[in-house]
């Protein structure tokens, strides 16, 4: 059930939607609407926060709250979903290391503007927090501090993460969560943990390159999976890939997807988690975005579903709080001795100042306030960043439309080869992400992915009309 904050803010979005409230007009003050509805003026603060995570309004200094002009953008296409069994690619050893390894060089080079490496600027990271809460510890705790955790990990960390984790709908204990070196080693240690080389492992299309990364340094072959561009993996179309190949783990980004920003249906993780039960096949849940929706509101995680410990759940605070910092985790279930054998055998441990801290700032640094604040903040980037993509970009351009995160997935015209855009781009002082590194198959040729966490200003608007220029020059002429 909703709360009242939540129930005035649909009321009052329902209102702009029927046109009651129009772009531009002024909503009532939070004084007069408190004594209007008879709530607190907490409630209402509450309920105008919800409308302007989700692009509804926006707050004026000085002068209030009004309602705000919501762009409309053509959603990019992604595959067409398979309706038949020959429609599906067959599994591909992956082969993207070196070039998605240069081209990452390349989108962090100094002075460059980064729209590519999807790394949040430090102006959305809790800086002075951290160097509070750090200081402290190397002040007060330096004898724990030199001393290495081994795993499954600091246990006070794991107590945090473990009432983080039941926001997403897991109820597990701190003994069934293993730190890890960011959520890479945790998803490369799933991986070790459920299959071996040669193995085929089921993945959305486009992929999260870091997966494709993982999967090709474990000697495993990729079979790639259609996607919804805004419901993510197609059901059916895995359906078809299970019957037809021996399928050790399907690997995914349900929630704010890396790179569609698609979010998949609570119905369609039910179903998905039924499909493979039978098959005993196992589910590697890459959450690293989900406490980064627009709307405040947490979508359940599959492995909230997850009755016989199948679902393999990996994080990290590496887009939330700081990336520095490399502290992921694993909830795997089932193969959970395992995870922590494994763990034993590749890093040892995960650095215990940076365990510390963030255990610290979840417990007493303000971690929902400033996920507000984020989320607030990457709604907007993402915003504006479409908005300048559609007035600059050439004829034919479409991009996604996250409800979470701070990523763009954009389809440019065909004949577009994004790659060379890359090269292009660099020359002029901006790094962007090619397409082709999202699939082990070198699709996406004409796509690029655009990272949105870098605080709006003129430089990065002219990026982006350059970025539109030179895409302009490179597109084939249209009929």
């Amino acid at each position: 059930m909703s709360t009242l904050y939540q129930q005035i803010a649909d009321e009052l979005a329902s209102q702009i939607d029927q046109g009651v409230f129009q772009v531009g007009d002024k909503l009532p003050s939070i004084r007069r609407l408190s004594k209007q509805k008879q709530v607190s003026i907490a409630t209402i603060q509450s309920a105008y926060e919800q409308l302007e995570l989700r692009q509804h309004i926006e707050s004026r200094p000085q002068s209030g709250f009004y309602v705000r002009e919501r762009v409309r953008l053509p959603v990019s296409s992604a595959f067409m979903l398979s309706k038949a069994a020959d429609d599906l690619a067959l599994p591909t050893a992956v082969s993207i290391k070196q070039s998605a390894a240069e081209v990452l060089k390349r989108c962090q080079q100094p002075r460059l503007i980064n729209l590519g490496a999807a790394i949040p600027s430090a102006e959305f990271l809790p800086v002075k927090q951290l160097q509070r809460i750090m200081g402290s510890l190397v002040r007060q705790r330096m004898d724990e501090v030199v001393v290495s955790v081994f795993p499954p990990g600091l246990e006070e960390l794991r107590l945090q993460l473990a009432k983080r984790m039941a926001e997403s709908g897991c109820h597990v204990s701190a003994n069934e969560i293993v730190i890890t070196n960011g959520c890479q080693e945790a998803l490369t240690l799933c991986l070790r943990a459920v299959a071996k080389a040669g193995d085929v492992i089921a993945i959305e299309s486009p992929a999260f390159v870091g997966l494709l990364q993982a999967i090709e340094s474990q000697g495993m072959k990729a079979v790639e999976i259609p996607c919804h561009p805004e419901q993510g993996i197609s059901l059916e179309a895995l359906k078809l890939a299970l019957e037809q190949w021996p399928i050790k783990a399907v690997a995914l980004v349900p929630t704010n997807n890396n790179p569609l920003g698609s979010t998949m249906p609570d119905a369609h993780r039910k179903q998905l988690l039924a499909m493979l039960k039978p098959l005993q096949i196992p589910v590697i849940e890459d959450d690293l975005f989900g406490d980064l929706n627009y709307s405040g509101s947490r979508p359940k995680a599959i492995k909230a579903y997850d009755e016989d410990g199948r679902v393999l759940y990996c994080s990290s605070v590496s887009k939330s709080i700081a990336s520095g910092l490399r502290v992921g985790w694993v909830s795997a279930g089932r193969y959970q001795s395992q995870l922590e054998f494994l763990k034993s055998f590749s890093s040892v441990g995960t650095s215990t100042l940076s365990q510390m801290a963030v255990a610290e700032f979840l417990a007493n640094g303000g971690y929902d306030r400033h996920l507000r604040r984020i989320q607030s903040s990457y709604a907007t980037q993402v915003q504006k960043m479409s908005a300048a993509v559609m007035r600059y970009f050439p004829e034919g351009t479409s991009l996604s439309h996250p409800s979470g995160g701070y990523i763009l997935w954009v389809r440019l015209p065909e004949g577009v080869d994004s790659m060379n855009l890359h090269h292009l781009a660099l020359q002029e002082g901006i790094g962007v992400m090619p397409g082709r590194l999202f699939s082990a198959r070198e699709q996406y040729q004409n796509y690029l992915r655009l990272n949105c966490a870098i605080p709006w200003s003129s430089t990065v608007e002219n990026a982006l009309k350059t970025l539109g220029e030179l895409a302009l020059r490179t597109a084939p002429p249209l009929d």
